[in-house]
């Protein structure tokens, strides 16, 4: 859908510590965005409580036929409904304020791209701002990497506070958190620092990037080499796509050439039939 950010700036203008005038503007995740998150949230969320029940009763009597199959199910729909449960929190409490003398925020308290439950307020006077920074960090390998575009603040006691993240293959127009960094700095009298291109410690050690599209050696990634990054990751997307919608494709055609005669799911007869039908 399309979201844009919230900007309101009704609040009369007062100038701040360098004299300049500012208006206030509010970033937060619109009405219809909230919304729609929340309806898929509730309308998932009987379904999936159904689950637990269903897997008791099949383990406590002993039912094995198709058990497998629901476990399966129920692990992959947890992890739907984690996700959605985060970007439901997100776009409810996500708020960013840019006053005339402080910018009052509500952000996530946990660390790493993905929003966490928790979260945290904060507001933090201009004058306590010793340096706004943005970079981009790299995660997972050549095959489908993923390309973050984040932003954080300094304070003048050398702590930090993370803004967010924005990915650049799916920005989120309600918090383009780059944007907003800038906003802040114009503000507080600074200047963004660009701390270029970084490739996180955590996929270093478990996934890696190709040595074909960054040096082992080095933990800044050239600008030369992320078009090549942003296209491998185009690439494998669009193939995962095209993978989806054949299975998709391939499962109606079973059903229709292939009735299902028993109560096992119509696709799974389908190639039930079409196995046994060799031997």
């Amino acid at each position: 859908m399309a979201d844009v950010a919230v900007v309101d700036g009704t609040a009369p203008s007062v100038p701040d510590s360098n004299g300049q005038v500012h208006e206030r503007t509010v970033y937060e995740a619109t009405r219809g965005r909230k919304l729609a998150f929340c309806l898929v949230f509730i309308l998932l969320l009987p379904f999936y409580l159904s689950l637990a029940p269903m897997l008791f009763w099949r383990l406590s009597q002993g039912v094995w036929t198709g058990t497998f199959g629901l476990l399966v199910l129920a692990a992959g729909f947890s992890a739907i409904m984690f996700l959605l449960l985060i970007e439901v929190m997100h776009s409810l409490r996500t708020r960013i304020e840019l006053g005339p003398k402080s910018v009052k925020m509500t952000l996530p308290a946990g660390r790493g791209p993905t929003p966490i439950v928790k979260y945290r307020n904060f507001d933090i006077p201009y004058d306590d701002i010793e340096a706004v920074e943005t970079r981009r960090e790299i995660y997972g390998g050549s095959v489908a990497p993923v390309l973050l575009q984040g932003a954080r603040i300094i304070l003048k006691d050398q702590s930090a506070l993370r803004l967010g993240y924005i990915n650049e293959a799916n920005t989120d127009p309600c918090f383009p958190y780059p944007v907003i960094a800038e906003q802040i700095a114009h503000r507080a009298g600074l200047e963004v620092r660009n701390r270029g291109n970084v490739r996180r410690s955590v996929q270093k050690k478990f996934l890696g990037l190709n040595r074909d599209f960054i040096s082992e050696s080095e933990g800044e990634v050239p600008e030369t080499e992320i078009a090549a990054l942003n296209a491998t990751h185009r690439r494998w997307v669009m193939r995962t796509i095209a993978l989806l919608l054949g299975m998709v494709v391939v499962g109606i055609a079973l059903d229709i050439a292939f009735p299902p005669s028993s109560g096992l799911p119509p696709a799974l007869t389908s190639v039930t039939k079409a196995i046994m039908g060799g031997f």
